[in-house]
């Protein structure tokens, strides 16, 4: 009788995967095309970079307060609702993005409506979905899901760059939100089987001897050092990684690039965040979360020094070693926070615990990106800024280091 149900599982089970990594490609199609709106917009309206980079700040911020909502509504309602929400929120806000004439206009669509829709396609729903499905398989499983934001990042910044250059940026918004609204489709799955998970996760096993017997709450959840530890992690390791993503197009364009050149060499990075991801759970397994984690952060850090090498060189090795260490690393925390926040925080109230933890990443995008804009504006100088997101970066892996239930995990 076991095995009908086994042979049943994985193909659902890759259907949901599949699934799960789609609806986070949407969510950052739809936000992580914003890089290439930071020119054509402050030269338009002659408003400051850090007035342009506010808007993707405040979106950012949106996806972090709206984290704990979304999984109460992934608790709730359950996924279909989710997502469906999440599509209409982001082909919507793209929409009327291109009709847009004051700062308040974009607030609204993009912060507010896109912004919205990254946190219910993002990782919140997604791993609380991975977590009905898979139990050993987790770290890889979100790994996959995750690796999600490269593919779409790159999707996005190319096909938004290309629409630019032969449209204007506002035909480029309104095509962007027409395809976003076209993934809507998916409402019409069965979703009361994909919602349901997989019956084995719901038999206790004699082997299972990390999952909790505490009934989480989020109540529960905060007065733990690891839930704060896990968000931090989150905060700063946002704050050094958007403070280069939300100026990396531009940047590039002013050392000597294209636009197009610009946007396709940052967006080629995002090819190389599922081999990282990926990666990153495969050697978590072979040495340990810690030294894979410590690794990581390395690897983020040489990728901002490449950077910063490109206009004091020749282009060609700083490039390449930012694209490759950028892209190896970009995300590669989100699936070890998921996992562990999975194996630590199971059970009926995950979305919601996950949601909060995840707010950390919210505020940390929200301030590395208005941070960065706002530092380039006082100095006018990139240093600063990736003297800054070096500082979050390293304050980001602190936890790792300081907190035995992060550090001692394993998967």
């Amino acid at each position: 009788m076991s095995q009908p149900k086994k042979t049943e599982f994985v193909p659902v089970a890759i259907g949901v995967l599949l699934l799960c990594f789609l609806m986070g490609l949407a969510g950052r199609f739809a936000f992580e095309n914003f890089p290439n709106l930071v020119s054509p917009l402050g030269d338009e309206f002659q408003w400051p970079r850090g007035t342009v980079a506010s808007i993707y700040s405040f979106g950012a911020v949106i996806t972090g307060l709206t984290g704990p909502l979304v999984g109460v509504l992934f608790d709730r309602l359950g996924p279909r609702s989710v997502y469906g929400i999440g599509i209409l929120s982001a082909g919507a806000g793209l929409i009327f993005a291109s009709f847009a004439t004051n700062i308040w206009q974009f607030y609204l669509t993009i912060s507010l409506l896109v912004g919205f829709s990254a946190s219910c396609c993002g990782n919140v729903p997604n791993a609380a979905m991975a977590s009905r499905w898979f139990r050993a398989q987790i770290p890889l499983a979100l790994a996959i899901i995750y690796s999600s934001m490269g593919a779409g990042t790159l999707l996005g910044l190319s096909l938004s760059q290309i629409f630019i250059e032969n449209y204007g940026w506002r035909q480029a918004e309104l095509l962007l939100g027409f395809c976003v609204l076209s993934l809507l489709v998916v409402v019409f799955l069965p979703w009361r089987r994909i919602a349901a998970g997989s019956t084995e996760l719901s038999r206790p096993q004699a082997t299972d001897v990390k999952r909790p017997e505490i009934d989480w709450t989020m109540s529960k959840a905060i007065r733990t050092l690891p839930f704060w530890g896990l968000a931090s992690v989150f905060f700063f390791t946002g704050n050094g990684m958007f403070s280069v993503v939300i100026q990396a197009v531009t940047y590039l364009i002013e050392v000597g690039f294209t636009p197009i050149e610009a946007s396709v060499n940052y967006g080629l990075s995002g090819l190389l965040i599922p081999v990282g991801m990926l990666g990153a759970g495969y050697i978590a397994l072979k040495i340990g979360l810690f030294k894979t984690a410590m690794i990581s952060y390395v690897i983020t850090i040489a990728a901002v020094i490449f950077i910063w090498l490109l206009d004091r060189s020749d282009h060609l090795l700083p490039l390449y070693g930012f694209i490759i260490c950028f892209g190896l690393s970009m995300g590669s925390r989100g699936p070890m926070i998921g996992s562990i926040s999975s194996l630590l925080f199971h059970g009926r109230n995950f979305g919601t615990i996950y949601g909060g933890i995840a707010v950390g990443g919210g505020f940390g995008m929200a301030s590395g990106s208005y941070f960065s804009g706002l530092i380039f504006d006082l100095t006018g100088s990139y240093d600063a800024v990736f003297t800054y997101s070096i500082i979050c970066l390293v304050i980001g892996a602190a936890p790792f280091i300081l907190i035995k239930e992060i550090r001692n995990q394993s998967w």
